[in-house]
């Protein structure tokens, strides 16, 4: 990278369904008020000439990216391994229906976790931070956005920002928050705003 790379990340609005459960791989549609805070998000980047646009292939971040990219004249990639974390057994339930000292150690530490018949946070970790270096490895001084997860957002800011990945459940990343990242080859990775989109305090 001669130029530095500016990466948008945007996570999704709210979802359709009942609150506070896991949905990593079940694929829900944005609701109504979910809509209105991306169309709100759309407003404050749509001044912005993306070279690239990418997204979960989830539809609550596939349908939005793409009518976005619509209105910026552009193609939309998706990248499948930008998908949630699958949360197996835990899926569609809270907190009521899942074991306390489980639920404790992967908010407290998911380094080395697996729910009950899901996908390993290691595992999926690791096909996050793969996918976003292969995504990156022809950038160059380009702006770029990326329409994905809280758990991907954390994944990504964590390790550009060098984090350990046992402490990204303290980063706060709301419905349709967005951040900024920085890459210029030779440099440590800069994020320069999060969260700015902030329109829920999910």
């Amino acid at each position: 990278m001669a130029e530095p790379v500016i990466i948008d990340l945007l996570r999704h609005g709210e979802v359709q369904g009942t609150h506070w459960v896991f949905r990593g791989s079940t694929d829900v549609a944005l609701s109504q008020t979910g809509w209105l805070q991306m169309q709100t998000v759309a407003e404050q980047v749509s001044s912005i000439a993306f070279s690239q646009i990418a997204s979960s292939p989830l539809s609550r971040c596939r349908l939005f990216a793409e009518s976005f990219a619509a209105q910026q004249n552009t193609s939309c990639e998706m990248l499948t391994d930008m998908r949630e974390m699958d949360f197996g057994g835990w899926e569609g339930h809270g907190a009521q229906h899942i074991g306390e000292a489980e639920l404790h150690q992967f908010l407290a530490n998911p380094v080395g976790f697996c729910p009950p018949q899901g996908e390993s946070f290691d595992s999926f970790a690791a096909r996050v931070i793969k996918c976003w270096q292969t995504w990156l490895q022809d950038a160059d001084g380009e702006h770029r956005l990326l329409v994905a997860h809280g758990g991907v957002m954390r994944v990504l800011l964590a390790f550009c920002l060098d984090m350990p990945l046992a402490s990204i459940n303290r980063l706060h990343v709301p419905y349709a928050a967005w951040s900024r990242i920085s890459l210029l080859e030779g440099e440590r990775p800069r994020v320069l705003f999060m969260n700015r989109g902030d329109t829920c305090a999910d």
